[in-house]
């Protein structure tokens, strides 16, 4: 008896250090399975499709995340990765725009989950036509009127959830940028334009 509580000690002790070395190696990234700094050929690499676009500063694939198909795109400068995006798009019916709401804040949830309580959290109405409306913030999102954010940071990234609608579409953009690299980034977009 002492003999199978003592086996049985071991495989749990096992089971605890596969799942620790697992975590850290997951945290050992910045976005995905890329950290910042990375050639567009790094990154290509640890992808197991072939892109679905390709610009010399950028990759885009189509993935799915959270249960939910969307667009991943890599932003380089100088062959170096600054920047990473998830982006979801929504249409449909009126009636189905509050939905997304949900999926939003699922997305939220889901997120907060990973990097804990956000930094900051945001609803900004750029017209209140609908604000005491309820049902029918999902249309305002379609319209533009109402737009949602939120922030997280970890010590190499910052992380910014929007959702917005755009040409009668809704948006969930999840940005991911290096906090290093981003006042190098902006100097060089700025000197571009």
């Amino acid at each position: 008896m002492k003999r199978n509580i003592f086996v049985l000690l071991i495989v749990l002790f096992l089971l605890v250090i596969s799942n620790l070395v697992l975590f850290a190696e997951e945290s050992n990234y910045d976005f995905r399975k890329t950290n910042w700094g990375m050639s567009k050929e790094q990154v290509k690499a640890t992808e197991n499709e072939k892109p679905f676009a390709e610009l010399d500063n950028y990759l885009n694939y189509s993935v799915r995340v959270n249960e939910k198909d969307c667009f991943c795109e890599y932003y380089f400068l100088e062959d170096k990765l600054y920047k990473s995006t998830y982006m979801y798009s929504f249409g449909g019916l009126p009636t189905d725009f509050d939905i997304y709401i949900n999926d939003y804040d699922n997305l939220k949830e889901f997120l907060t989950k990973i990097y804990g309580k956000p930094k900051g959290d945001e609803v900004v109405w750029k017209n209140d036509l609908y604000k005491r409306k309820r049902p029918e913030w999902g249309t305002a999102i379609i319209l533009g009127y109402l737009t949602y954010g939120t922030l997280w940071e970890t010590p190499a990234t910052e992380i910014v959830v929007m959702f917005k609608g755009i040409d009668k579409y809704m948006f969930i953009w999840i940005n991911y940028a290096s906090k290093e690299l981003k006042e190098w980034a902006e100097q060089i977009l700025k000197e571009k334009k």
